[in-house]
This record gives structure tokens, C-alpha cells and sequence, in this order.
């Protein structure tokens, strides 16, 4: 039960981490996948806008080749036809990006028919409004120069949040967008306030069928819901948006035909009537007139079941949630814990009463390490028949991995148990024999020490004495009156030389055995102070050419002999790394532009990481002692071990992980 209720605490707390999300959303893809097609709300048409003409005819230069001008007046036709002659009933505009911005041209107003319409028709248009975030806070542009405005009661006829609808995508760590935004709070950058706006799905939804729409809002709320991805290959309708603003042919100065897309959407004369199929399509639908490739503005959206999906798809997938009311439940967290405690906890007692022994038969031991995995492809086949059934989302990858971690866990134990006074014996001899040779390291160093000094204290220091007696001496004799003979003056400056010779001696002894003691100079100040030194050492020296990124956090370095050590260890670990950068991918051997030294620390866990973009020209076939080098460092730390990864982006990591000692 250890076992298991420790890899399930460990895993609940980890849920979030981008690994296990990326385990859990690869199944519930597969899952996705495997329910085969689904049947979208008939209620929702799209319009799509990707910047190409299906049949363009008979165009003579073909230089005129767009499906719709992207101008105010051709959206404000657009929208007329769309509700006057084809009677959708709600429409969704997602304008271009520029529009967010008024726009006049001399004395005409160009903002002014869209204007009109969004007056003549609040109850039946959304105008959908992307949302950024900005200091931790979702801001959103008010379209003021299409919101029909009163000067004499100073106020809107029709308020902003009745007419504009938020898009808001949310993404998981992972980077899928699972859950659908009803409302939210906003910053209005008009007036800097916040205020609450609907989302563009729950706007067209409540317009569409008000009724529908309460009883929804009344049952599960406004919170954020899961809606049922459709996939890329999903059924519900895309008409391009020619079909309905045909382009028309017109003759240039020389003759030759010219296409004029979206000009019928202005209400010239001659204009076609809208073909009754295409009317059809679109009476009394929710249309969501949108990008679907071709411009920025298209937006694409990951979802859950893996398909890459326009933004106005999107839309209209969670349009057909609302409408049918397929939506997806996760399990509350607090169940889902549970449910790894339970099976985390139940591998372990299993393994535990029906161990096997390693007298009994293959058998019996294969059918003991059975019971676990069948327990798991037991509750494996309720979450998927929860999942296809009744849309119920049961997390797949976590109870697998509490009960792979805790069968591997348990049984490693039990073979560690049945070795653990062999394994003791043999550590107890090791620790004996580490002692042993640290107490003769000491000793070795204290003699040679103990030497010097006596060899110094006899020797030098005794021949220096009777120097200094017979310079007494013959400073007593030129006291008294007598000359002493000039070669006892050269004979004491050869001693001199001597004595200081055989000083100098002793102490380079001394140096030598205090070169192999010391710590790096530049390593005093900690870490950090030394790796920022070492990279100006190189970039001075010319060694390093590549643009250094560093990120050197200070650590919380004990001052202890084995720490000092191993970090010069760790300093050795990084001039291998960097050495490599140099070595192979610092041009003209490669293409790296940059190298990014990282230092961090996080309770006792240290790391350090050196990135670089760069790949090898010419790789030699042979490898060198570098890696060795690394894995000897790593080893020695605590709890150390370092990886190389090489990203899809082209990025080579190479991070180094230990604890910290106490």
C-alpha cells in the first residue's frame, strides 16, 4: 500500500505536468477516433471566406482572383442578403482585424452600413470579438463605429454586449483546446472597465432559440463545458462565400473580361438573384460567416480529438453542441485521485498476498503478476465503454502508470528484501574500506607535511643558525680592532644562497601538493560566479563566437569539503558541454546561432541546462571521452544524472539534475 498510495500521491500531484497531459490526451484521441463519425446540429451553416474563387469562368487576366473583398460596405450587403433574402436567422460575422479601427473616406463615412444593419437587425447579428490578455487580464475591442449611437440621450440604442459575442480559446498545457467559454469578465479598451460579455457561441446560441437557450443556462450553468469535437472531416455545411456574393464580369478599356468579387453584395443593379439551393442551405440556420484559409484571420485551433480546425469551425462545432446537447464530462478531481489511490493501492496489496515465490513454478508466478493487469483491463474497458456510451471522460494514462510504477516498484522491493543482508555486508565492507583509505589519504598528507617541516626545521633552518653565529663573530672582531679575512664574506653569501635554495625546494613541494587541494579561485563566490567566469574567459580568449544566453541563479551552497568537490565537478561537467558546442557546432563546424546556459534551483533540486540550435556538418564517426566524462560527474552527485534531447525544432538540451546536500 506504500508503494501504491505514494506513485498515486505523486501522480495526482504531477497531473498537470505537460507529459502526463500529452499521455492522456494521445488516448483520449485514440478514443476520439474510434467512435467513428458524428452527427452535427442541421441549425448551423458556414460561410467561408479563403481567398480563392471555385469558378472563376472565363477571366482574361486572372489578376482579379479573390472570393471577397474584405471592405465594410461588402459586409454590410453580405449580412442584408443573409437576412433579408436567404432569412437565416441569426448570422455571426468574423470581421478582418482592421475593422476593430474606423474608418472615413473624406466626407463618407465608411463604417456607416454596417452601422445601419447591426440597427435594423440587433436581435439577429453577433459580431464576433477575439480577446487578448494583457497583465494577467482579457482585454476585448468595442466596435463604438458600429454600434448605432444616440447624441441626445448619450447612450447606445443597442448595447455592446447584446450585439458582440467573445472568442476566446483557451488552451490546455498540451495546447488543445478542450473546454468552450460561455462568459467571461472583460477589460473594454474603450472605457478601461471591466464588464461581462457572452461568448460568440452563447450570444448566437440565445438568439437563435431563446427558450432553448434558458433551460440550458438554468441546467448546467455558465461555467465552461466540453463540446463534442467533429474532427477536420466534420458534415456540417461549408458554402463559399461566392455563391452567395457572386463576382461579377465586367469589361476593361481593352476588352477583356475582369472580375469584381463581392460587388454583389452592394446592391448594384443586374445583380443575380441568390440561387434557391444555396437559400435553401441557409433559411433559418445560424450562419457563421468567417476564414476558413487563406488570411491571418483564419485562426487555426487544435482540439481534443486532434484535428487542426479553422476558428470559425470551431465555432460552429461548439454551435452544434450547444444546439444537441452532446457535451463531454470529466470526472470531478477529487473522484479521479481516487480512483488512482484505488487502483495504485489495490496492485500493491495484490502483488503483496499473491507474491511469488522464487521456489514455486513459472506458473504460478506469471499468474500472480496477471491479477494486477487484469484488475486494470477491467476498469480500462468501463472508462471506454463510459467514454463511447455516455461521454463520460474517466482519466486512461494515470491509473496505468500508478499500477505499472507500483507492480515494478513492489516487486523490485521484494528482490532488494531477499538481497538486503548481502547487499548490507557488501556496503559495510565498502564503508570500511573508504574510511580506511580517507584515514591514509590524511595521514599520507599530514606526514609529507610533517617533513617538509622537519626537513626545513633540521637542514636549512640549522645551517642558517651557524650563519648567524658567525656573522656574530665577526662583528665582534671588527669591534675590537681586527680584520677579519674577505673569503669568510664569500663563503656566508654561498651558505646564504644555499639556504635559500634548498627553502625554495621544500616549498615548491608544498606548492604541489597545494595544487591538488585548492578549489578553483573562481568558484569562491559560488557557482553561478564561476560558470559566468569561465564563458568570459572563453569569449575573451576568442574560444566561444556564439551569442551567449545566461541564466545563472545563485544557489544556496552549503560550505562543506564534499560540496566544494563536487561542484568543482559540476564546473568540469559544464567545460565538457560547452566544449562540445564548440567542438562540433560553433560555425565553421555547424550552424548553431546561439548557445543558452542555465543555472536553477528549486528547493534542494539544482539544475543545469546548456542549449544550443546547432547541427554538426561533417560528424566524426568515432566518439570521444566527453560523454564518459559526464556520466562519471553525474554518477558521484547526489541523486545526479544528466540527458541529451534533441527537439523537433532543431534545439540539442543537455541538463544535468542533483540534490543539493545538506
Amino acid at each position: 500500500m506504500a508503494w501504491g498510495l505514494g506513485w498515486a500521491t505523486l501522480l495526482n500531484l504531477s497531473a498537470q505536468h505537460p507529459l502526463l497531459l500529452r499521455l492522456e490526451s494521445d488516448a483520449q484521441e485514440w478514443l476520439y477516433a474510434w467512435r467513428g463519425p458524428q452527427q452535427p446540429s442541421p441549425e448551423v451553416v458556414i460561410l467561408g471566406i479563403d481567398g480563392r474563387i471555385d469558378e472563376q469562368g472565363e477571366s482574361g487576366d486572372g489578376q482579379h482572383n479573390v472570393d471577397f473583398l474584405l471592405e465594410r460596405a461588402n459586409y454590410a450587403g453580405l449580412t442584408l442578403r443573409l437576412l433579408e433574402e436567404a432569412e437565416a436567422r441569426v448570422v455571426v460575422l468574423n470581421l478582418p482585424s482592421s475593422f476593430v479601427v474606423p474608418q472615413n473616406l473624406g466626407n463618407e463615412n465608411l463604417d456607416a452600413p454596417l452601422r445601419q444593419v447591426v440597427q435594423r437587425y440587433p436581435d439577429r447579428l453577433v459580431l464576433a470579438t477575439r480577446s487578448s490578455e494583457s497583465f494577467g487580464r482579457s482585454e476585448i475591442n468595442i466596435y463604438n463605429h458600429f454600434l448605432p449611437f444616440s447624441s441626445l440621450r448619450l447612450e447606445y440604442l443597442v448595447p455592446p454586449e447584446h450585439v458582440q459575442g467573445v472568442v476566446q480559446h483557451r488552451v490546455d498545457r498540451t495546447g488543445i483546446l478542450r473546454q468552450a467559454q460561455l462568459r467571461g469578465l472583460y477589460l473594454r479598451r474603450d472605457s478601461q472597465e471591466e464588464q461581462m460579455f457572452a461568448s460568440v457561441e452563447a450570444l448566437a446560441f440565445a438568439k437563435y432559440d431563446p427558450e432553448k437557450a434558458s433551460r440550458w443556462f438554468r441546467k448546467r450553468g455558465l461555467q465552461p463545458f466540453q463540446f463534442n469535437p467533429l474532427g477536420s472531416q466534420h458534415s456540417i455545411p461549408i458554402i463559399p462565400i461566392e455563391r452567395v456574393c457572386p463576382p461579377l464580369i465586367s469589361q476593361t478599356g481593352s476588352g477583356s473580361p475582369t472580375l469584381s468579387p463581392g460587388q454583389a453584395c452592394r446592391g448594384q443593379e443586374g445583380i443575380p438573384p441568390l440561387d434557391p439551393k444555396v437559400a435553401d442551405q441557409l433559411r433559418d440556420k445560424i450562419v457563421l460567416v468567417g476564414f476558413v484559409g487563406g488570411y491571418p484571420e483564419t485562426f487555426p485551433v487544435r482540439t481534443a480529438d486532434g484535428s487542426q480546425i479553422a476558428a470559425v469551425e470551431l465555432q460552429a462545432q461548439i454551435l452544434s453542441s450547444l444546439l444537441t446537447g452532446q457535451v463531454y464530462r470529466s470526472l470531478p478531481a477529487e473522484l479521479a485521485a481516487g480512483v488512482v489511490f484505488l487502483l495504485g493501492a489495490a496492485t500493491g496489496l495484490l502483488l503483496v498476498l499473491y507474491r511469488p515465490s522464487s521456489r514455486e513454478n513459472r506458473w504460478k508466478q506469471a499468474r500472480s503478476l496477471l491479477l494486477p493487469l487484469l484488475g486494470l483491463a477491467v476498469y480500462e474497458g468501463w472508462a471506454v465503454a463510459q467514454f463511447l456510451l455516455w461521454r463520460w471522460i474517466w482519466p486512461l494514462t494515470l491509473p496505468a502508470l500508478a499500477v505499472g510504477l507500483t507492480g515494478v516498484s513492489l516487486l523490485l522491493t521484494l528482490v532488494i528484501l531477499e538481497n538486503q543482508e548481502r547487499l548490507l555486508a557488501q556496503q559495510q565492507e565498502l564503508e570500511r574500506l573508504r574510511r580506511a583509505e580517507q584515514e591514509a589519504a590524511i595521514d599520507q598528507a599530514r606526514k609529507l607535511l610533517y617533513r617538509i617541516a622537519t626537513d626545513i626545521h633540521d637542514r636549512e633552518l640549522q645551517e642558517l643558525k651557524v650563519v648567524m653565529d658567525e656573522l656574530e663573530s665577526l662583528q665582534w672582531q671588527q669591534q675590537q680592532g681586527k680584520d677579519p679575512d674577505p673569503a669568510i664574506y664569500d663563503r656566508l653569501l654561498e651558505q646564504l644562497e644555499r639556504i635559500g635554495r634548498g627553502i625554495r625546494e621544500q616549498l615548491n613541494d608544498v606548492r604541489t601538493l597545494a595544487t591538488k587541494l585548492r578549489i578553483s579561485p573562481s568558484l569562491r563566490e559560488g557557482l553561478h560566479r564561476g560558470i559566468d567566469t569561465y564563458l568570459d574567459e572563453l569569449i575573451r580568449t576568442g574560444s566561444l563566437t556564439l551569442p551567449v544566453e545566461r541564466h545563472l541563479q545563485p544557489l544556496e551552497e552549503p560550505n562543506t569539503g564534499e560540496w566544494f568537490d563536487q561542484r568543482e565537478d559540476i564546473l568540469r561537467f559544464l567545460r565538457e558541454a560547452i566544449g562540445n558546442v564548440i567542438a562540433h557546432v560553433q560555425p565553421p563546424k555547424g550552424n548553431a546561432s546561439f548557445v543558452k546556459v542555465s543555472l536553477v534551483q528549486k528547493e534542494r533540486h539544482c539544475c543545469l541546462s546548456v542549449i544550443n540550435d546547432g547541427v554538426e556538418y561533417a560528424p566524426s564517426p568515432g566518439g570521444g571521452y566527453g560523454s564518459k566524462a559526464m556520466n562519471t560527474i553525474a554518477r558521484y552527485l547526489p541523486k545526479g544524472s544528466w540527458h541529451r534531447t534533441h527537439t523537433p525544432e532543431g534545439h540539442t538540451y543537455v541538463e544535468l539534475h542533483w540534490e543539493m546536500p545538506l
